[in-house]
């Protein structure tokens, strides 16, 4: 699956109730951009979104054909196939498990087979509930890297942000004893 830097994942969550003291919402782009800043990625946010919403395109159809072939074949307990059988099989699978990207639809394919209690093929369901909460993470991921990408766009924002780090960082100095 395509994977975010520890870091910039960390950012992209959500802030424990318990220690948002100012009433507001569990995730700021601002709180996000800070955090980036601090390791040195806030400059890569662009990029880290576009290549997320890249992963985020759907599987290739002559990939998911040839990955449910096997799959056909493995679960079919004779090894015969019925050529016109598996045609509109693959083809009803292929339609309706084609919208998910690559990534996230071969690992929930995996993992539905793993979890496959029943022996049989797991349906489209199966893969389907595997790969949701997969995609609503990512979903959320890249509207909040936009979010930050808008921020970040912003001249007020931009301008706020920098008058904030400007005095954290010198009150960091001065609780170090740093007369600058």
């Amino acid at each position: 699956m395509a994977s975010l830097p520890p870091t910039v994942a960390a950012a992209l969550t959500d802030t424990p109730t318990e220690f948002i003291f100012d009433g507001g919402p569990a995730w700021r782009p601002e709180r996000a951009l800070d955090a980036l800043h601090h390791v040195g990625l806030e400059h890569r946010v662009s990029e880290i979104c576009s290549d997320l919403v890249a992963a985020n395109l759907p599987a290739r159809r002559s990939w998911l054909a040839q990955r449910l072939a096997s799959f056909f074949v493995l679960f079919n307990p004779t090894r015969e196939v019925d050529d016109r059988a598996f045609t509109v099989w693959n083809d009803e699978m292929t339609r309706l498990l084609i919208d998910l990207p690559h990534d996230l639809l071969a690992f929930s394919i995996d993992q539905a087979i793993r979890s496959a209690s029943h022996g049989f093929m797991p349906s489209v369901g199966e893969i389907r509930r595997a790969a949701e909460p997969l995609l609503a993470e990512r979903t959320q991921q890249i509207e909040r890297l936009q979010r930050m990408e808008a921020a970040l766009s912003d001249p007020v924002a931009t301008a706020e942000r920098a008058r904030r780090r400007q005095d954290e960082a010198a009150h960091a100095r001065a609780t170090a004893g740093d007369p600058r």
